[in-house]
């Protein structure tokens, strides 16, 4: 019985004939300003100062605060600040990738130390992502732009070529997939002397299930970990196999885990000393 992938990607599309051509070159952001007193109104919209405006429209002073007088500033909130940094890089022919859009956010928002993991961790999460992208959106509607948030793995010099390439892959992956998963049925079909419908429907969901264990196994996107899954699988197989003494992979619980302090950056192995309470046993 043959199991065809679920993966379906197009071989080709309209732009294949583009693949090796560079990306445009970046051009200045456009705006719908269309007089240096517009642009000095939207500029106080964004947050500028009076000399950023000044410096842009070449505007004075005096004709600078008399035209932004009733204009509210934005305020200088996290949000806010990246929505105006993410903006900026968004409009460009290039667009903003994923990590700049992040790092971004690393700076505004911050991190918070793991004393669990013993790594940092940012202080925001995928709704402040959502919110951002969605008023850098709703800015770029106002201001008569278009904003591209692009993966970090596409190429900028050949975007669609690096695309297929991709697409090329996954299908060969598949394709071993497919070809392990026929192998494990052949060997391991479930009913595989009965000929039912009830037998068939089981066969399916046998096919369908190991499918899904192997792309977990590879890919560790499972919804619990590699090493988790492992050991689950392993206590079940060896239950049914009538060895349950059989050792599974090992995994370190959480409550083995030990608090791990934030680093001070001034010596590390002074912190680890420390923190395993060797320096207060000496006295």
């Amino acid at each position: 019985m043959q199991h065809p992938s679920v993966l379906n990607l197009p071989i080709s599309s309209a732009n294949d004939e583009h693949a090796q051509a560079p990306a445009p070159t970046p051009q200045a952001p456009t705006t719908t300003a269309s007089t240096p007193e517009e642009l000095a109104v939207q500029l106080r919209r964004e947050g500028k100062s009076y000399a950023a405006i000044m410096a842009a429209t070449g505007l004075p002073e005096r004709k600078v605060k008399l035209l932004v007088k009733d204009v509210p500033k934005e305020i200088a909130t996290p949000l806010n600040k990246s929505v105006s940094r993410v903006y900026e890089l968004a409009i460009r022919a290039q667009g903003v990738k994923d990590y700049e859009l992040r790092s971004i956010l690393h700076e505004e928002y911050g991190c918070k130390w793991n004393t669990v993991e013993g790594r940092y961790e940012s202080s925001f999460d995928s709704s402040v992502i959502r919110r951002v992208k969605e008023k850098v959106r709703e800015r770029s509607t106002s201001n008569g732009t278009q904003p591209v948030f692009v993966m970090d793995w596409v190429d900028d010099q050949a975007p669609t070529a690096s695309r297929l390439l991709l697409e090329q892959s996954a299908l060969s992956l598949m394709t071993r997939v497919d070809e392990a998963v026929n192998e494990f049925m052949e060997l391991h079909a479930v009913c595989a002397s009965e000929d039912s419908e009830d037998a068939d429907l089981a066969q399916r969901k046998q096919a369908y299930a190991a499918r899904q264990h192997i792309l977990k196994l590879v890919s560790g996107l499972g919804t619990e970990p590699t090493a988790t899954l492992l050991e689950r699988t392993t206590k079940v197989t060896n239950a049914l196999q009538g060895t349950p003494d059989y050792e599974a992979p090992s995994v370190r619980g959480i409550e083995e885990k030990r608090q791990i302090p934030e680093p001070t950056r001034a010596d590390h192995f002074l912190d680890f000393v420390e923190s395993q309470g060797w320096l207060a046993a000496t006295n």
